[in-house]
């Protein structure tokens, strides 16, 4: 009779074995199905595929997105020099300045503001790769700007 009950005990501990690992697998797939309207396998699955596709749209879209942000961002300014300077001898002070907005392509604006004790006058041109449009001749001080701005 003595093997009989080391069979029955290894028998109970193999049930309690058994039962331990179906309730863990239960409350697992418990965990899966808890947001889908019928509680099987497939229609869980399903949910995660479509999750997983709308995902995959949203990246592709995000993804198109900020390669046109990229593109546009070219044209924004990115590129500036500054430059402050005395063009007469009989002022005080570097009160006159100027300044270039270039976007990646060397293209954009020189202003140049020369102040005296009269007035201030104020000049603004064109610029494309880098040099000025329609043969515009510039100052020393207007070339040195758009030097550190192509920098």
């Amino acid at each position: 009779m003595l093997p009989i009950y080391y069979i029955a005990s290894a028998l109970g501990v193999w049930l309690l074995v058994v039962t331990i690992l179906l309730i863990r697998a239960l409350s697992h797939y418990r965990r899966l199905t808890a947001d889908v309207s019928k509680k099987d396998l497939v229609s869980s699955l399903n949910h995660l595929i479509s999750a997983t596709d709308q995902n995959a749209d949203d990246i592709k879209k995000l993804t198109e997105k900020v390669a046109l942000e990229a593109q546009e961002g070219k044209k924004h300014f990115q590129r500036y020099g500054f430059l402050r300077f005395n063009p007469f001898t009989d002022t005080g002070g570097d009160q006159s300045f100027a300044l270039s907005l270039l976007d990646e392509k060397g293209e954009g604006f020189v202003i140049s503001s020369l102040h005296s004790r009269e007035n201030t006058r104020l000049y603004a041109k064109k610029i494309e790769d880098g040099k000025p449009v329609n043969n515009i001749v510039l100052s020393k001080e207007e070339q040195e700007v758009i030097k550190q701005a192509l920098k």
